[in-house]
């Protein structure tokens, strides 16, 4: 591990000038950036505070983000492809075998894979949480679960990709009932961290007494007529009446723990059976995506120096992951640039650059 921060480095010079560059163009209140190879150690820096509508304490390297979409591959997916390994489900299982699915409905036939690649035909959002009472996360879950099926097609499934949350909040539910009807934060924590050894991650439940509520966590959006940000409490609306555990978003970690979950599907460590990660990281037929993850595609957030067969994700508060299973290159973004509002989105502009500084000047 190398803080760069104590050291004068002259080659990571330009990474540091554009991290500060975005935070004080307003890109982020806060930011931990992170990049090594798989194989090998890794360095950091860090800029700006946790919120900024009071003094805000600095974001440090043990910081946790509200990882909103990075939930998908880092949870949803490291599941699925942890039941295929143990023979639960396939990526090629028909969707009518894991759901309870009305008579001739679209997704009957599609395989668990569409959900993965995000080709299902499902709509990309819609704001459902408005038509659903708040105040049962648990019945929450199963009327919202029933309004995406209601839903009619967007296009015709497999034909293109567009991204959706509900295709992985239907996603996470399959998981759940696969293993029992066990919710996805037991399951995360049983077959993913503990074996890891991963410590201050997982899903900060509504109402409980989360242990990961007593580190540092970065704020994201303002409470609408509160006049305090969401603090340990998931941004995103349909996770948050969930009671804060989805297939979709939910996750809270910091860039240290995402670090460690994203080794596996670089191949290290025997985490992973390699033939069904291969499957895995391997781009669905005539789409970009792969079960989990994003490729790079034109004007993509990844930059311009991962190849075609990179793969990543980003999160709509403000974080992302970019790797290169080539030569095990990873580069690791968090942020809160939803603090004090979503409003802005000046990360779209920067973030590309201080990818490519780091390709250009981050690696031996």
């Amino acid at each position: 591990m190398t803080d760069i921060s104590d050291h004068d480095q002259p080659s990571s010079e330009r990474i540091r000038v554009l991290l500060e560059g975005a935070r004080q163009n307003g890109a982020f209140p806060g930011a931990v950036l992170l990049w090594g190879v798989a194989s090998g150690q890794y360095s950091f820096l860090c800029s700006g505070v946790l919120r900024k509508d009071i003094p805000g304490a600095p974001v440090t390297e043990k910081t946790l983000f509200d990882l909103a979409s990075l939930t998908k591959p880092l949870v949803t997916a490291t599941l699925s492809l942890l039941a295929t390994q143990e023979g639960l489900i396939s990526p090629s299982t028909p969707l009518e075998e894991l759901m309870s699915l009305p008579g001739r409905h679209f997704l009957a036939r599609q395989p668990f894979s569409r959900l993965l690649s995000h080709s299902s035909g499902l709509l990309s959002w819609a704001p459902l949480y408005r038509e659903i009472p708040p105040d049962n996360p648990a019945l929450f879950r199963e009327i919202l679960e029933q309004k995406i099926l209601d839903l009619p097609p967007d296009y015709t499934p497999g034909t293109t990709a567009r991204y959706s949350d509900f295709g992985y909040i239907l996603a996470g539910r399959i998981i759940e009932r696969i293993y029992g009807n066990r919710s996805l934060a037991s399951l995360f924590k049983e077959k993913v961290t503990e074996p890891l050894q991963i410590l201050n991650t997982g899903f900060i439940e509504t109402g409980e007494a989360s242990p990961l509520r007593m580190q540092s966590i970065a704020s994201t959006e303002m409470i609408e007529g509160a006049g305090i940000p969401f603090t340990g409490i998931v941004h995103d609306e349909h996770a948050r009446y969930m009671g804060g555990v989805s297939g979709h978003a939910g996750l809270f970690g910091s860039a240290l723990s995402v670090w460690n979950l994203v080794l596996p599907w670089m191949g290290k460590g025997t985490f992973f059976d390699p033939a069904i990660l291969a499957d895995f990281r391997r781009k669905q037929p005539e789409i970009s995506w792969t079960c989990g993850w994003d490729t790079p595609t034109g004007d993509s957030q990844s930059g311009h120096l991962f190849s075609e067969k990179a793969i990543g994700h980003l999160g709509y508060t403000g974080t992302s992951i970019w790797m290169e299973p080539g030569n095990g290159r990873i580069i690791i973004l968090l942020t809160n640039r939803v603090h004090p509002s979503r409003t802005q989105n000046l990360l779209k502009i920067w973030r590309p650059r201080i990818h490519d500084a780091v390709m250009e000047c981050g690696f031996d």
